[in-house]
């Protein structure tokens, strides 16, 4: 009988401990855990859908490009977040068009920027068509943009009032390009967060 006790005494020891250990690991997901997407960052302003020429820097090396410039297309959008610091925010962008050179076959663009070390405060993030692409496809006709930190949605904004209207397309990537892919990249520089490299494809 005493053999029993001490059985059960020891079962009842390591059973307080595993759920110890579970409740405390549970604990510190929850404090490591972000709070609801609206406490760490909201839309102010989205657009509006613009084009935009592309900028002139004058060098001592003589240009052989003509002085015409053409239009890219640029969306802006302005933002402000409340932690102190984040480490990352990955902004996906998706904008829909018809092929104006394809009898106006719809078309819906992809493109993900992620910003590295956000501080809290206002900031802009844009994304960009080259002017060939919108030479080639006509006008954008909508755009849409979701932002997730940690892997988690914290916001969403569209110009469509159809929620999710993107995920009836599937999405062509390669075309959008970030800042750091355009003549725009050291315009108003310290007004962006930097811009996390791609990796390499293998």
């Amino acid at each position: 009988m005493m053999q029993t006790l001490r059985v059960r005494t020891v079962c009842g020891v390591v059973l307080f401990v595993a759920l110890w250990l579970v409740a405390g690991a549970a604990w510190a997901q929850m404090a490591n855990a972000l709070p609801a997407g609206s406490d760490i960052l909201r839309i102010r302003k989205m657009g509006p859908v613009a084009n935009t020429k592309t900028p002139v820097f004058k060098t001592q090396v003589q240009s052989t490009s003509s002085a015409q410039q053409p239009d890219w297309w640029r969306h802006l959008v302005e933002y402000e977040t409340a932690p102190d610091w984040l480490d990352e925010l990955e902004f996906t962008y998706y904008v829909y068009m018809r092929d104006q050179s394809n009898k106006g076959a719809e078309v819906m663009f992809r493109a993900t920027v992620t910003y590295v070390n956000v501080p809290k405060g206002r900031h802009y993030s844009d994304i960009f068509l080259h002017p060939r692409t919108l030479a080639r496809l006509g006008k954008v006709e909508q755009v849409a943009v979701v932002v997730k930190a940690r892997g988690a949605v914290v916001a969403t904004e569209s110009t469509a009032q159809t929620p999710n209207w993107w995920d009836r397309f599937s999405p062509v990537d390669g075309v959008l390009l970030n800042r750091s892919q355009t003549p725009f990249a050291y315009l108003d520089y310290d007004q962006f967060e930097a811009i996390k490299p791609v990796a390499p494809a293998r």
